[in-house]
């Protein structure tokens, strides 16, 4: 337990390090830019994964993947129209719009995004309320949270919604 308690104490320090390393910098990115860029990855990569995600029926004028390719292909040459579009921009020298962020809390939303995504990839392993247990840990211990009566609370709440579930 004391090692356990002293691997916490590093962790702290070392999200403390980072913190402060990131503290006050910022990044410019151009939305107009990045998100076409965001859609038109995502539609492709769905575009090559859905012949083997939607079986079809030979001989069927509309299918499974009919209305999914249909909004695919709009979704590839909205992105390709708007990314085309900024690249004129940049061509002729015209301004586009930037935005700037501050990269700490960019950073933190990444990490709860990530701890959700963990929480979904654990409960098929482990079940909902073990997973539940250990994400609800994870958000307090995330935003440090050093009461120990909220873990309580918290793994009570869990707990007693188990009870409920099992009448």
């Amino acid at each position: 337990m004391h090692s356990f308690l002293r691997m916490l104490k590093s962790v702290d320090r070392k999200i403390d390090q980072v913190g402060e390393s990131l503290e006050g910098k910022k990044a410019n990115f151009s939305p107009s830019l990045v998100g076409p860029c965001i859609f038109l990855a995502f539609a492709v990569a769905a575009f090559l994964l859905m012949p083997s995600q939607v079986k079809v029926q030979e001989n069927m004028a509309t299918t499974a993947r009919t209305f999914p390719t249909l909004l695919l292909q709009i979704m590839i040459a909205g992105s390709v129209l708007l990314l085309g579009t900024e690249i004129v921009k940049i061509i002729r020298k015209m301004q586009i719009e930037v935005v700037e962020v501050e990269l700490l809390t960019e950073i933190k939303a990444v990490v709860i995004l990530l701890l959700l995504v963990l929480y979904a990839l654990l409960m098929p392993l482990v079940g909902f309320i073990v997973s539940s247990l250990l994400f609800s840990i994870a958000m307090l211990y995330y935003f440090r949270i050093k009461k120990v009566s909220y873990y309580l609370t918290q793994e009570w709440a869990v707990l007693s919604d188990l009870r409920l579930y099992r009448t």
